[in-house]
């Protein structure tokens, strides 16, 4: 848990590794004593995990995402969606609490892929999934291995510059919500942490 301050509001930064079913524990540790939570995904995502129990599981993983588990597994269970996400949401549905997206919506994160994401970089991930497979990651804890991985994966030039601009946009979004807000818990992934805290910190000097 990282703690920063913005104007009136304690904010505490919760990141956890995406996929990881242990990883929910943190979040119930930590549940109960704000006035506001947030997790870094879009609206329509949050919708979707909330009535997950009543949709069709169709969710199918793409070549990199089952390179990532099979990476991940070594550290545990794995489940899709996020149960860090999950249970987040779970919590607060059951409080009648509401939480509070922080990632761009499907339609301007869409816009921003196909803006940013050149077509020859796109058809690489077959070829990223397969080298993924047998390289060396850093696997002294998971949250090493989800930053190693990330960074693996932005070094495509496309792919590198769509995170960090999702990481500007849940750093503004944290920054509104504390405008108005005495404690915020946002729940983020691990290797995105850094840079939302460096563009926040930017904001504030």
């Amino acid at each position: 848990m990282i703690s920063i301050e913005i104007g009136k509001c304690k904010v505490d930064l919760l990141p956890v590794v995406k996929g990881l079913v242990s990883e929910a524990e943190k979040v119930r540790e930590a549940y109960g004593k704000y006035e506001a939570y947030s997790v870094a995904l879009g609206i329509e995502e949050i919708i979707a995990i909330k009535h997950r129990g009543e949709l069709e599981d169709i969710q199918e993983l793409s070549e990199i995402d089952m390179v990532y588990v099979h990476h991940l597994s070594n550290f545990g269970e794995i489940q899709s969606p996020t149960p860090a996400y999950c249970e987040l949401i779970d919590l607060c549905s059951k409080d009648s609490a509401e939480v509070i997206p922080l990632d761009m919506n499907n339609e301007d994160f869409t816009d921003v892929y196909i803006r940013t994401v050149k077509t020859m970089e796109f058809v690489k991930e077959h070829r990223l999934a397969k080298k993924g497979m047998k390289l060396s990651f850093d696997m002294s804890s998971p949250e090493s291995f989800a930053i190693s991985w990330d960074n693996y994966l932005n070094k495509v030039k496309g792919f590198g510059k769509v995170n960090r601009k999702r990481e500007e946009f849940i750093a503004s979004q944290i920054a509104d919500i504390a405008r108005y807000r005495e404690s915020l818990l946002a729940v983020v992934e691990v290797e995105r942490i850094n840079n939302i805290i460096g563009h926040i910190d930017a904001d504030r000097r």
